[in-house]
């Protein structure tokens, strides 16, 4: 899977129209018959990264409010490895109340929490929730990102592997989606090797 990330010059609220979507469209057997459409959109300019998440689902729950576990709610989900030479990622999770869960390591089983107390603010986090559905916006700043890959730079050409999700563990309808394709037998979002090229243009 590829997606390609194009410069946003200026950056607009209407700019989205015109990004081409990810679409988070891989379902996986743990999953109900719910399927809600969600899709992942990117831009950037020189000092961050602008992430676009939407989905059909309606049937919501948000209870994690702040920093926590949020994959148990209605969540929309980017994982990405900015420097393809460290075996390190991050991963964004977030909830329509604006919950959010955030860590960075090389697996499943050695993430290290970033606790974030500032994070509405240093991510510019917006949720909308309307009747079809909910809508996340948040921009990702080079600045943060250079504490944990310092020779992480956004140009032309530069790569980043990556995977979009959609899921709900305890929603009433529980669902499992991706944009590049976890083969395995049962879903694991915490698969790198997994991940979708994600380049600059």
């Amino acid at each position: 899977m590829l997606y390609e990330i194009h410069k946003a010059n200026p950056v607009k609220k209407d700019m989205w129209t015109t990004v081409q979507p990810a679409e988070i469209n891989i379902f996986y057997r743990a999953s109900s018959d719910y399927k809600p459409a969600s899709s992942a959109r990117l831009a950037y300019d020189n000092e961050n990264i602008f992430v676009h998440m939407e989905t059909n689902e309606t049937d919501l729950r948000m209870e994690q409010k702040g920093l926590g576990f949020v994959h148990e709610d209605s969540c929309l989900e980017f994982f990405f490895r900015p420097e393809i030479t460290s075996q390190k990622y991050l991963n964004f999770e977030f909830n329509p109340a604006r919950g959010m869960y955030l860590s960075i390591g090389t697996s499943r089983f050695d993430r290290e929490f970033v606790g974030e107390e500032d994070y509405l603010d240093l991510f510019s986090v917006r949720t909308q929730i309307n009747v079809n559905g909910w809508i996340l916006d948040y921009s990702i700043p080079l600045e943060f990102l250079k504490r944990f890959f310092p020779s992480m730079e956004y140009v032309p050409g530069a790569a980043m592997k990556g995977n979009f999700y959609k899921c709900g563990d305890k929603t009433r309808r529980p669902h499992y989606a991706s944009w590049s394709l976890v083969d395995l037998p049962k879903p694991d979002f915490h698969r790198p090797e997994f991940f979708g090229d994600i380049m600059f243009s």
